[in-house]
């Protein structure tokens, strides 16, 4: 098995704000399908190992999404031959997120922040939606968007820490209610 290894990605995490205002677009969707391809971007450039992540858009929340959407995202895995980016979300089949796309086609992930832009959808053991943050811990407010991934302490995905996390509906009228405007994105190294 071939697996290229380069340098770890490092993201700063945005603030909710530069989140909400520097996103093309904003959607609630479904995972349809997750292929991985061969190609290069640039005529006279080497092939690479991409993902292409297709949606179905339940609800575009902020800005303009075609009802379905295919993100592109650097790395994946073709036969025996994968590349990683270190930091990229990983998609399945069924996932339900909350994506804040910026530069699909043209960024190492079309996502702002990289894991900084996915927002899972899940439902704890008494049935209740509410959204987790890249890496699984409850988003119990929007300020805690601007720390760092894994740097949560105790049981996060305990009953207590699902029931007070925010709600699709809660999380999706706090980003309606964001201004939204120009401001860079952040960059990964």
């Amino acid at each position: 098995m071939s697996a290229p290894v380069g340098t770890a990605t490092t993201v700063v995490p945005p603030e909710f704000s530069q989140l909400v205002s520097g996103s093309d677009c904003i959607v609630r969707a479904v995972v349809k399908n997750v292929t991985s391809v061969k190609k290069s971007r640039a005529p006279g450039r080497s092939a690479k190992i991409f993902t292409e992540v297709e949606l179905q858009v339940i609800e575009v929340i902020a800005g303009t999404a075609p009802a379905s959407l295919t993100l592109e995202m650097l790395g994946g895995r073709i036969g025996d031959q994968e590349l990683t980016v270190e930091g990229a979300p990983q998609f399945h089949v069924g996932d339900e997120d909350i994506l804040f796309v910026r530069g699909n086609g043209r960024n190492i992930s079309p996502l702002y922040g990289m894991m900084h832009g996915r927002y899972r959808v899940l439902k704890d053991a008494a049935g209740r939606r509410y959204v987790a943050r890249s890496d699984g811990e409850p988003l119990r407010t929007t300020a805690q968007i601007s720390t760092p991934m894994g740097e949560s302490t105790g049981d996060t995905r305990s009953a207590q820490a699902t029931s007070v996390a925010l709600t699709p509906e809660d999380f999706i009228a706090q980003i309606k209610a964001a201004p939204r405007s120009a401001t860079p994105a952040p960059r990964a190294n």
